[in-house]
C-alpha cells in the first residue's frame, strides 16, 4: 500500500524526503519547503495521519519500508537526502538500519531512544480516550496552539484539523509504536551514510551519535521540540550547511 505524498520545489534538483512527526502531517514542513525550493522535495503523510489517514495502520517498520519504496520510485537516482523529526526521526533511524542504500544524507531531528518511566504509567487505552476527548475542547486546543509556537495561521489551521481527526485508537497505536521502539535497532554501527543529529537544548540524542560512525550532533540553543518551525532559520541553515558539506 502506498502513501499520499506531494512533490514540490525544483523537480530537476537533488531529492529530499521530509518525514513528519506524530499527530501532525506534511504541512509541518512549510518553512523547509520554502527554504529548500531549489531541491526536489517529496513530502509524504504517514499512515493514520493527514491525507494518508485511511492508508493502513501505523507502524514504524512499515513506514520505513513504504518510504524506501517511495524513494526508489520517485527520487532521482533512487536515492534521497532524508529529514525526519520526532516520530519521523525514529522512522528514519529504522530506515538507516534496514535500507541505508536509498539514503544520501540523513538528518535525524529529536529522535527519542531512551526509556520513559512515566510512559509505563500513562500508556493505557483509557488515557488516550481521555486525551482525544480533551483535545476536542476549544480552550484546550488554544493552549496547545500557543505551546507549539506555530509561526502563522496556516500552521494553526492545519494542526486543528489534524487534532480533530485523531481518534483514541490511532493515538494509542502511534504511541504504542514509540513505546515498543525505545531502543536503537540493530545494524546501525555498519551504516556509513553521513548523519546529522539535531536536538533542542534539553533533548538527549548522544546515544544515537555514539553508535553510528558517521553521525555528528548539534544542539540548538534556546530551542525545544518545536524548532523545525519555531527556530526554522537556524534549523534550515544547519541542514543546508550539512548537505553542502560544510
Amino acid at each position: 500500500m502506498s502513501l499520499y505524498f506531494e512533490e514540490m520545489g525544483n523537480k530537476n534538483g537533488p531529492s529530499i524526503v521530509f518525514i513528519h512527526g506524530g499527530g501532525v502531517s506534511g504541512w509541518m514542513w512549510k518553512k523547509q519547503l520554502e527554504y529548500f525550493n531549489d531541491y526536489h522535495c517529496i513530502v509524504p503523510d504517514l499512515p493514520e495521519h493527514g491525507k494518508s489517514s485511511n492508508d493502513g495502520l501505523f507502524s514504524i517498520s512499515d513506514c520505513a519500508r513504504r518510504i524506501a519504496d517511495l524513494i526508489e520510485s520517485k527520487a532521482h537516482g533512487k536515492k534521497a537526502h532524508v529529514i525526519g523529526h520526532s516520530l519521523g526521526a525514529k522512522i528514519l533511524v529504522e530506515l538507516l538500519a534496514t535500507r541505508p542504500n536509498v539514503i544520501d544524507h540523513a538528518v535525524v531531528a529529536s529522535a527519542l531512544f531512551r526509556p520513559m518511566p512515566f510512559m509505563r504509567l500513562t500508556h493505557k487505552p483509557f488515557i488516550y480516550t481521555l486525551t482525544t476527548l480533551v483535545l476536542k475542547l476549544r480552550s484546550i486546543i488554544s493552549l496547545y496552539m500557543r505551546a507549539f509556537q506555530f509561526p502563522d495561521a496556516t500552521y494553526i489551521e492545519n494542526a486543528r484539523a489534524d487534532f480533530q481527526n485523531l481518534t483514541s485508537d490511532r493515538l494509542y497505536r502511534i504511541y504504542d509504536e514509540v513505546y515498543r521502539h525505545l531502543t536503537l535497532p540493530k545494524g546501525l554501527a555498519e551504516v556509513r551514510v553521513p548523519i546529522l543529529v539535531i536536538a533542542g537544548e534539553k533533548e538527549s540524542v548522544l546515544d544515537i551519535v555514539s553508535i553510528m560512525p558517521n553521525a555528528h550532533a548539534v544542539f540548538i540553543k534556546k530551542a525545544d521540540h518545536t524548532y523545525p518551525w519555531s527556530k526554522h532559520e537556524t534549523f534550515n541553515k544547519l541542514i543546508r550547511d550539512f548537505l553542502d558539506g560544510k
